[in-house]
């Protein structure tokens, strides 16, 4: 969900209306920019980590986006292991089958995740990143990656929490705006303080939480918060929430610190780690 790689662009009128095809395009080319942030990096090394995956290894990637991750853990699991990934979005998908191109381990189609059309026990390990944020029944997502995990299989959850986000502004009104329509955005925000408790009862054990900050302390293209900034604006312009000149203000606002060597930005996503 999140990008551009020039933030000035979002100084340009936006617009409201667009195809859902065009849209669904758009978000993949946006998030295949964000996903090369050396922070965005970062996590999936330490989602992979904490999944400690293996050789061989059957794992479902749910949520792929434009497939990084899944192109990382096929490279681990090998020619003897197998990457399924799913995301809801036709885009996504095939930027995900062009990357892993060359990788006959990775097979990869629209899925749902509160119906996932696989067989009791079919993985050793799943991969949920960002996914359950905008899914309204928390609970039949759990429970269907309860089904498909194998006993004993590890589960990663990524999410991410908007309400904590700490950022310079000399329009904090505006960004406080911001930030709260993002919650209206979606179907499940401020997920992350719930999301123990939701895991322990679709009996999930050995829970484990860590955060994994996306510090930016530099005004640089290449980061996750230049490239999301700009479509955090353009949604609560779209929500009715800013005008469009509050959100060019606002941005503009966010270069200057970037100029003048004042830009900061620190977000928290959290990374739940469980056993079935």
């Amino acid at each position: 969900m999140e990008q551009s790689p020039q933030i000035k662009t979002a100084t340009t009128p936006f617009e409201k209306m667009q195809t859902t095809d065009q849209k669904n395009i758009n978000k993949a080319a946006d998030l295949n920019r964000s996903y090369i942030a050396p922070e965005i990096a970062r996590q999936r090394l330490r989602t992979i980590e904490a999944l400690d995956i293996k050789s061989g290894e059957h794992i479902l990637d749910i949520g792929c986006g434009t497939g990084f991750l899944t192109y990382e853990m096929a490279l681990i699991v090998g020619d003897e292991g197998r990457i399924q990934a799913i995301d809801i979005s036709d885009p996504m998908i095939d930027h995900t089958l062009d990357r892993c191109r060359d990788l006959s381990q990775v097979s990869a189609k629209v899925g749902d995740v509160c119906n996932l059309n696989f067989e009791d026990n079919s993985f050793d390990a799943i991969t949920c990143t960002q996914v359950l944020l905008y899914v309204e029944n928390i609970d039949d997502a759990l429970a269907e990656m309860h089904r498909v995990l194998k006993p004993g299989g590890r589960i990663a959850v990524l999410e991410t929490d908007w309400r904590g986000v700490v950022m310079s502004s000399n329009y904090p009104e505006i960004t406080e705006t911001i930030m709260k329509t993002w919650d209206k955005t979606v179907a499940s925000p401020n997920l992350p303080p719930r999301l123990s408790k939701l895991l322990k009862q679709k009996a999930f054990k050995a829970i484990r939480t860590e955060a994994i900050p996306l510090l930016n302390t530099s005004f640089s293209k290449n980061s996750f918060s230049v490239n999301t900034v700009p479509w955090l604006s353009k949604n609560a312009y779209r929500m009715d929430a800013i005008t469009k000149e509050d959100g060019q203000v606002w941005v503009e606002d966010l270069v200057e610190l970037g100029r003048t060597d004042a830009y900061f930005f620190c977000l928290n996503r959290f990374l739940f780690i469980a056993i079935k």
